[in-house]
């Protein structure tokens, strides 16, 4: 009588090879799919941050022009490229600021863009406490 062969045969290494070599390409290309989404992610955040320190600045120094401006800012190692465009709103009082921020500084598309809104700076002083009436 003849004893059963132990061990696999060529085509069921092959076949084991085979599922492993796809196995191991999903995983790389998820985690490079991962490493740039995090990148994305970054690039994003960061470009939020100089977006929203530029809307403050013109709101706290009560920035009232018909004209947009542009400039540089340093956030996350990174320099940043911004531009802010102004538009006239239906009251005559607040004008609307779009705030662009790029990677780069011929970049056609914005990493991210903000909207916000200035006052006219003749309308006084911000009132810092509630009228009397609702003290009450």
């Amino acid at each position: 009588m003849r004893r059963a062969a132990r061990g696999f045969t060529l085509l069921e290494v092959m076949v084991a090879v085979a599922v492993l070599g796809i196995s191991m390409a999903a995983v790389i290309k998820a985690g490079s799919e991962m490493t740039a989404n995090s990148r994305y992610l970054q690039d994003r955040t960061f470009a939020q941050w100089v977006a929203g320190n530029v809307m403050t600045e013109l709101q706290a120094r009560r920035f009232w022009d018909d004209e947009g401006d542009d400039g540089t800012a340093r956030q996350g190692g990174y320099e940043w490229y911004w531009s802010f465009q102004v538009e006239s709103t239906p009251n005559p009082d607040f004008r609307r600021v779009d705030v662009s921020v790029y990677r780069d500084e011929d970049a056609d598309s914005p990493v991210a863009t903000i909207t916000g809104m200035v006052s006219n700076p003749e309308l006084g002083e911000t009132v810092t406490e509630p009228p009397e009436e609702m003290l009450e």
